[in-house]
């Protein structure tokens, strides 16, 4: 399996940060380093990209979790 720069930054910003919501705002600043942004969806695509990597069953996925409203969570 091989990820992307992106992948891996954004893997390694979840697995730093377990069990704590982060918007997508939060995620495009501290990982993309983007101040001024007008969407948020890139976020999704990523994580979702994660879950084809990392999840046993993207449909119902037990590490990477939609908070509806608020953005993601990391289990590990």
């Amino acid at each position: 399996m091989k990820l992307t720069r992106l992948e891996l930054d954004l893997l390694r910003y979840f697995v730093e940060h377990p069990g704590i919501v982060i918007s997508r705002n939060t995620l495009l600043e501290e990982v993309w380093k983007l101040r001024n942004y007008s969407t948020a969806r890139t976020v999704d695509n990523f994580v979702s990209r994660l879950r084809r990597h990392f999840e046993a069953d993207v449909q119902s996925p037990a590490h990477f979790l939609s908070v509806r409203g608020a953005g993601y969570k990391y289990v590990a």
